[in-house]
């Protein structure tokens, strides 16, 4: 089995495990992940896939030009799906998360399958709230290293 830096193996198979920097600025939030992440149905699937309980809310960025084909490639990588359900009426989209580390904290890129945001902001979920245990404010330059596995 190869150990290099670089190689992760997964259910037996070795597939390229290449960091991506994602850069850009802080974007004040709307609240709404605060009420999405609490919901019992999807907090249960973050925790048990993430391996963290998370704090009610995102951190949101917006991605700078020079870091969009690296967004683009998370679409092309393989994904921790977190998967939609339905509540009473309501019916609760998918999401595709990716590993994630933001100034060594460690994090997940959170894509909803239904969301309000263009492709150039992304949702940073972690256990504890990011803006106040790296001292982050709007307009501040973030980078976050997703580490995902190639689609085999």
């Amino acid at each position: 089995m190869d150990r290099r830096p670089g190689k992760a193996t997964a259910k037996g198979a070795d597939r390229e495990l290449k960091a991506l920097q994602l850069e850009g600025r802080v974007l004040p939030g709307s609240g709404k992940a605060q009420h999405y992440v609490s919901i019992p149905g999807y907090r249960r699937q973050f925790e048990e896939k993430l391996g963290f309980s998370p704090f009610p809310g995102t951190l949101n960025v917006h991605l700078y030009p020079s870091s969009m084909g690296h967004r683009e490639e998370l679409d092309r990588r393989q994904a921790i799906i977190i998967q939609g359900f339905v509540q009473g009426e309501h019916v609760y989209g998918s999401s595709r998360c990716y590993p994630a580390r933001i100034s060594g904290v460690s994090a997940a890129v959170v894509i909803p399958e239904r969301t309000h945001y263009p492709s150039d902001v992304i949702e940073v979920l972690a256990p504890a709230k990011l803006r106040e245990v790296l001292g982050l404010s709007d307009g501040d330059r973030v980078t976050i290293l997703v580490s995902c596995p190639s689609k085999s």
